[in-house]
């Protein structure tokens, strides 16, 4: 485990439950892992740029001010999430954690593609079904992103780094994914 963190960073935390057993299967479980994201942006002033939870892992993009704070965020999410999951379920297994992630953002373009990896993530797990099912879905980002760039700038994200074949009007087109280049987005106008 890294011992220091930089300060004034974006950081791509990860977290899959042990033996990626499926303890977020159900929407009331997954909202635990929600409200547990809800009390890191408060508690440590962060906003939450990407975020999804699947049914056993999450992804979650930020920006930290202090990276020492980055050990209690995952203890925050680790920790509160089991202790509030333990309240209301079954847990199968001792632990509910297996393994963590953190990866320092370090380039504007690994900024783009990791937030397309996280915007997509329940397509490629195919949790959803296709991007408007994704847009409507309150354990995914990819409605933010959506609205602040666009949806073809989204779903661009999303091909660059998944491969989901589906195009612009819910249809599986293979020969249009094919040639679906990312570039840099930019905010939508107004």
């Amino acid at each position: 485990m890294r011992s220091y963190w930089p300060d004034h960073s974006v950081y791509f935390l990860t977290g899959a439950t042990f033996l990626h057993y499926p303890y977020f299967r159900e929407p009331g479980q997954k909202q635990i892992l929600l409200r547990q994201f809800g009390k890191i942006q408060k508690k440590f002033e962060i906003s939450i740029s990407a975020f999804s939870i699947a049914i056993n892992h999450y992804h979650i993009k930020f920006f930290l001010e202090k990276g020492l704070d980055l050990s209690k965020i995952r203890q925050i999410l680790h920790g509160g999430t089991s202790y509030e999951y333990r309240k209301r379920y079954d847990a199968k297994f001792k632990e509910m954690w297996q393994d963590s992630r953190v990866i320092k953002v370090i380039s504007e373009n690994m900024d783009w593609k990791i937030t397309g990896y996280i915007i997509g993530n329940l397509l490629k797990h195919k949790e959803i079904n296709n991007f408007e099912d994704l847009k409507n879905n309150p354990f995914s980002s990819y409605r933010y992103t959506a609205e602040k760039y666009g949806d073809e700038t989204a779903r661009q994200l999303v091909y660059g780094v998944i491969d989901v074949a589906e195009d612009g009007d819910g249809v599986f087109n293979l020969e249009k994914l094919k040639k679906t280049k990312v570039s840099k987005p930019s905010a939508k106008a107004g």
